[in-house]
């Protein structure tokens, strides 16, 4: 038995944004932390620059294949349309050669017909949106400002219009449980989506949930909690092929700034390894194994994942069925596709 998922080799050019566009507060935000940007609005001409210059220092770096330039750090569509304007006809006059088009990531409640009409006019093929949670309750205890009903509706209109969605989402948020995390995922998988991230929560200094967490009113995942429960969802988006962007944020973005919850710098490699336990048990328990063992065939690239970090995955399967297991990296084999000779 084997799950396959749609895992291209994913380039970006990214480009960081004010955190202008949102004009609500959630308990978890501090996108001032995470892109390292003020939220006081710069001066378009100096932000035109900045942009433009983050651009050429990144097609600077590409070799071959293609590239998206990708707007990220706030909710792209909610800056003022006229400023917006301005950064997506920056980026468009760079289109061509590597860069294949504009990615964006926005909130579910600043997209309409109107705003997609702009992104297509100017070269956008991919939009991104924060879903974080389909539990209505969920999304009133994290103040997200906006209910389920909205992000289905955005997710359609996105469709409609053409461009690759992505659904973005979290783990670990107050309220939420594994199973509501599960039906998120498969919400948005029913919702279309072709692409996909997946945030174990982290908790940054200054914000109203670090002051939930001081005062107790919130208990923070532990890494591993939030590993299991990220590989959980992994799993909805592996078996119906949409494809995984990323688990946890950057290494690079400020967890330093995050004394509280799942900010290990290596989480998403740690959720790719409990994926891959999960796949090799599920196969392993429908066999029989000789006591001489079995090996594993797995994906070119992917023995360290599938081994564990210290060997934890190949520690944990030898003491669960009592047998040898060897791993066989393999050619031709597609990232979460394993299965085993007996």
């Amino acid at each position: 038995m084997c799950f396959s998922a749609k895992m291209k080799r994913h380039s970006n050019i990214a480009v960081f944004i004010p955190h202008l566009g949102c004009h609500n507060s959630c308990i978890f935000c501090s996108q001032t932390r995470i892109t390292g940007v003020l939220r006081t609005e710069p001066d378009i001409n100096d932000e035109l620059f900045r942009v433009n210059d983050a651009i050429e220092r990144g097609l600077s770096t590409l070799k071959s294949g293609e590239a998206e330039i990708a707007f990220f750090g706030g909710s792209f569509t909610g800056i003022g349309e006229d400023r917006m304007i301005r950064l997506l006809e920056c980026a468009s006059s760079h289109i061509g050669g590597f860069v294949k088009g504009i990615r964006c990531s926005t909130r579910p409640d600043y997209v309409n017909q109107h705003i997609c009409d702009i992104l297509k006019s100017h070269g956008v093929t991919a939009v991104e949106l924060g879903i974080q949670s389909t539990d209505n309750r969920v999304l009133e205890a994290a103040r997200r400002g906006h209910d389920a009903d909205t992000a289905k509706r955005a997710c359609a209109i996105i469709k409609k219009n053409g461009f690759e969605l992505g659904g973005q989402m979290m783990v670990g948020l107050p309220l939420s449980t594994s199973d509501s995390e599960i039906k998120t995922a498969e919400d948005i998988v029913s919702c279309g989506a072709d692409t996909c991230r997946i945030y174990p929560l982290v908790v940054f200094e200054n914000t109203p949930l670090y002051d939930m967490v001081k005062s107790g009113e919130y208990i923070p995942l532990t890494t591993e909690e939030a590993v299991t429960r990220a590989a959980a969802c992994a799993r909805v988006f592996i078996k119906h092929k949409v494809e995984i962007l990323r688990i946890g944020l950057h290494s690079s973005e400020n967890l330093a700034c995050a004394p509280y919850g799942a900010n290990h710098p290596a989480i998403g490699e740690l959720a790719e390894g409990e994926i891959y336990f999960g796949l090799i048990k599920e196969l392993l328990d429908g066999v029989n194994p000789e006591k001489n063992g079995i090996t594993v065939r797995i994906p070119k690239g992917e023995l360290s994942k599938c081994i564990g970090q210290k060997g934890i995955n190949r520690s944990r399967l030898e003491q669960l069925y009592k047998i040898k297991i060897r791993f066989s990296e393999e050619d031709g084999i597609e990232k979460y596709n394993v299965n085993i000779y007996v």
